[in-house]
């Protein structure tokens, strides 16, 4: 049975002088997962190494440089040497010209800002014949300017202002569509005439900046659009000044951060030390299979100066899980970690969800043309994001096993186009049984997972009252059903004792739990679940049937129709695939956290984490 890799406890323990060689060693051999610390009467915790501040303050400043300047991170070597004074120094060359081209903009912007301002108030002036320096407080001339309230509101104003007095002039530009005025009056009329353009929902408009122009609003408008197109493109350049410095030290800071974020995590490594003041120890894990190599090569470092202390780890202890697959299978792991971490003495699940998971997805998406566009498009996918491989990897397999289901099915877009082994729309009744049964032997394939699972930890007599016995449970159902179809001549009692011995078994085993699962029967419905991989496929197939015959009937129309036929035929089946793809892919998922899973899997393990190794790598 796939387990996690078989780890072992390791202590080891040296003189102060030794620390920081032994951990440069750890960091290369990146073998072992590390145990914090806690605090006690007989040491204390590690303190950092002495270059930790430094690192930390430069390591911060190349992230918020990467930050900056946008820098996308990338696979490429670059050559750096191992120099923090190097590193400094670029850092605060790059650091200059950004901050440089960063206050450039800033200056640039704060003009774009107070030049669009006064656009828009050129705008609202804009098809007035008025010299801008009029619009400044005189003795004896007032003005007011702003939005006359509906259609006849400059008329309604006017009207009334000229039974005040007849020393105003009322303007509105020409094609002025929003009742923008502006209204000239004798300064000792000021008071009451803005009253009536209160009384008239005249709304206001102060103008603040263009105060000191001259000339009209549009000859000023085109020196200002003129201006503003003039700052757009430095800005423009200095925004390309910048993205050329990120291209041009790109490499440089994605070396420089991995250097030092390793530099760091060595520096801070005592704080998970025990410490005393001539002495340190570390605790953690080292796989089985690398111990005694990592053992010596610590001892050679240390020049005999260690001691170390190892065992294999125990049946119940909190060792790291480290998953341990072949290729094909890693992608899988995908699942566990969006789940949960088997426990180090659980079995890893991974390869069964590897069986399985693409038979499940195949069986509901089942055609050879959905499999194929799902197939290609999951392969152009893989290629554009490199990072979700392995997710891509999974799909590209349930889609190759779609179109092997496609070819049983006989399913081509919908169409029937070879003679199926079993048609999912004509013998549901026979695929009704099909999943049933893929239902029972996955089921109870958990249910001997979760027997040896029990055995290995809590015995054998522990492993028959909880695991077993619901497979004497099933016993005495299915005995019960074919004496009750009269497929087997054999009492109804004999069923009815399986199940109460079954029942026995159970609350022996897991105490009231276990009596209410009997009495809900979970298991039988754990396994009419399965019937979903008919329910979705089925539907997928209707679907795509009714997708051609409606682009059918409008081909046969002719003209226009034809091209609305294709329309409904690429858009339905596209609708089609992708409903067929996410009901595949989270059924799928349901089958086995739910189902399956709950069979036998606990959980709750720690991902294996060796000092050294980062998500780069």
């Amino acid at each position: 049975m796939p387990s996690p890799s078989e780890m072992s406890s390791v202590l080891i323990a040296g003189p102060k002088n030794v620390q920081e060689s032994i951990i440069k060693e750890l960091h290369d051999l990146k073998v072992l997962h590390i145990v914090d610390y806690s605090r006690s009467e007989h040491a204390d915790i590690g303190t950092p190494l002495e270059s930790a501040p430094k690192l930390s303050e430069t390591l911060v400043k190349v992230r918020s440089l990467i930050s900056a300047l946008n820098v996308k991170k990338d696979s490429r070597k670059f050559e750096l040497k191992k120099d923090l004074l190097e590193i400094n120094t670029n850092a605060k060359k790059i650091s200059e010209e950004l901050n440089s081209n960063l206050e450039e903009i800033k200056k640039v912007e704060a003009s774009l800002s107070k030049n669009d301002s006064i656009k828009k108030e050129l705008e609202l002036l804009n098809g007035f014949d008025i010299n801008l320096e009029n619009f400044t407080d005189y003795k004896s001339l007032a003005y007011f300017t702003g939005f006359a309230k509906g259609k006849n509101g400059a008329a309604l104003i006017r009207e009334q202002i000229s039974k005040l007095t007849k020393n105003f002039m009322l303007l509105g530009a020409a094609g002025n569509n929003n009742n923008f005025v502006v209204l000239f009056i004798d300064a000792k009329n000021k008071d009451d005439a803005g009253s009536i353009l209160q009384k008239n929902g005249f709304s206001q408009v102060t103008f603040a900046n263009i105060g000191g122009l001259k000339g009209n609003a549009t000859s000023n408008l085109k020196k200002i659009e003129s201006e503003i197109g003039s700052l757009q493109k430095q800005k423009e350049k200095l925004q390309s000044n910048i993205s050329e410095l990120g291209n041009k030290y790109r490499d440089f800071l994605i070396a420089s951060e991995l250097f030092l974020g390793g530099q760091l995590e060595k520096a801070e490594a005592p704080l998970k030390f025990a410490s005393t003041s001539t002495s340190f120890l570390i605790k953690g894990w080292i796989p089985s299979a690398d111990l005694h190599k990592s053992i010596d090569k610590l001892n050679k470092t240390a020049k005999g100066k260690l001691f170390i202390e190892f065992e294999p780890a125990k049946k119940h202890s909190k060792a790291p899980v480290k998953l341990n697959h072949s290729k094909i299978v890693q992608p899988f792991e995908f699942f566990i970690n969006l789940y949960n971490m088997p426990a180090y003495s659980e079995i890893d699940p991974t390869f069964f969800i590897f069986l399985t998971f693409p038979i499940f997805f195949g069986i509901m998406l089942g055609d050879v043309g959905y499999g194929l566009v799902s197939l290609i498009v999951f392969l152009i996918l893989r290629k554009m994001m490199p990072k979700a491989k392995g997710f891509f990897n999974i799909l590209i397999l349930a889609s190759a096993v779609s179109m092997a289901f496609g070819f049983i099915f006989g399913e081509f877009f919908g169409f029937e186009f070879v003679n199926p082994l079993i048609s999912r729309e004509k013998e549901m009744f026979k695929m009704l049984y099909i999943v049933l049964g893929i239902g029972v032997i996955h089921v109870n394939i958990g249910l001997i997972v979760g027997f040896i699972n029990v055995f290995r930890n809590h015995g054998l007599i522990m492993a028959i009252y909880e695991k077993a016995s619901w497979i004497v449970f099933e016993i005495g159902v299915a005995m019960l059903a074919l004496s009750f179809f009269k497929i087997i001549s054999v009492p109804l009692y004999f069923g009815i004792i399986f199940l109460f011995v079954s029942l026995m078994m159970l609350i022996k085993g897991e105490g009231v739990k276990g009596l209410i699962e009997f009495i809900s029967m979970g298991i039988l419905t754990n396994i009419l679940s399965y019937i979903r991989l008919l329910a979705i496929g089925l539907s997928s197939v209707v679907l795509a049937v009714i997708i051609n015959d409606q682009s059918k009937e409008l081909f046969h129309k002719g003209g226009i129709f034809v091209l609305i036929g294709v329309l409904v035929l690429i858009i339905g089946h596209i609708i089609n695939i992708m409903l067929g793809l996410l009901g595949g892919f989270l059924h799928s998922l349901r089958l086995h956290y739910v189902e399956f899973f709950s069979k036998f899997f606990s959980g709750g393990g720690k991902k294996y984490q060796p000092f050294g190794m980062r998500d780069e790598e």
